[in-house]
């Protein structure tokens, strides 16, 4: 099953995009929703085949301010929220997390192409310095950082699945 809906997600992407049609809403809503159950998918594989401790969350209170726990406001703060994940997912380590890296460019390629047929403006991330500091400060700890951003994105695409109403404005 999880290969169909990696195969449904791939056709709907490649027709939206070759054609430059505007994906619709009710498309949109099943391709997030997809996308974000493969990086929940990918994201539990992952601490698995590493077999990951929950006791590395010690200190995740040192973590960037990533909006999870706030309410899901529209577009702009779903992309807000999966910049920041992006961001920190690129600073760590090529290998395990290549793949997360490249299925959330491909959710936020969706939500982008969204925001453009809605004509929404961008929101200017705010912790910008704050994540920067905290990447450069936690540079020797990558194992650490990746499990806390891992087990943070899982959370936020749970909640982003029975929020994907939230798609429906900017």
């Amino acid at each position: 099953m999880h290969s169909s809906a990696l195969l449904y997600t791939c056709i709907l992407s490649m027709l939206s995009l070759s054609r430059g049609i505007p994906i619709r809403p009710d498309s949109l809503k099943n391709l997030v929703k997809l996308q974000a159950e493969t990086i929940n998918s990918r994201i539990k594989e992952h601490i698995e085949k590493l077999n990951l401790s929950p006791k590395l969350l010690i200190g995740a209170e040192l973590h960037p301010e990533i909006p999870v726990d706030k309410p899901i406001q529209g577009l702009s703060s779903i992309m807000d929220t999966l910049t920041t994940f992006q961001k920190i997912l690129h600073s760590l380590p090529k290998g395990h997390v290549s793949q997360l890296h490249i299925d959330v460019s491909t959710l936020l390629g969706y939500l982008k192409e969204r925001m453009r047929s809605l004509q929404c403006t961008p929101k200017k991330t705010t912790n910008e310095k704050s994540l920067e500091a905290f990447l450069a400060d936690n540079a020797t700890h990558p194992i650490t950082v990746g499990f806390m951003t891992l087990d943070r994105l899982q959370k936020f695409m749970q909640r982003l699945t029975v929020n994907l109403d939230q798609l429906k404005t900017c």
